[in-house]
């Protein structure tokens, strides 16, 4: 859920299985063509509330996406890892 008014984003996980050697990285995924951005790793023991301003969150086919990388995130500033989550922001 994004408020825009302030910007404020609340990120609620799910369970994803635990894979040795890796973590969740957050990535905002612009239209076709747009190399994905890091928004950083992510935990998956509660809520997450992050503030969007300045990312262009609501522009036309944006999304979220979840990825597994190494421990300390990925290595080429893109997803390397598997992408576990995947979902496209809509306004409501």
């Amino acid at each position: 859920v994004i408020d825009r008014a302030s910007a404020m984003a609340t990120l609620v996980p799910v369970a994803v299985e635990a894979q040795p050697g890796r973590v969740p990285e957050l990535w905002l995924v612009g239209p076709a063509g747009a190399a994905p951005r890091s928004l950083g790793l992510v935990g998956t023991d509660h809520p997450l509330r992050m503030v969007m301003e300045g990312m262009d969150a609501m522009a036309p086919d944006t999304a979220l996406a979840v990825s597994l990388e190494p421990e300390g995130g990925s290595p080429t500033g893109l997803p390397t890892g598997p992408v576990v989550g995947h979902g496209e922001l809509n306004s409501i």
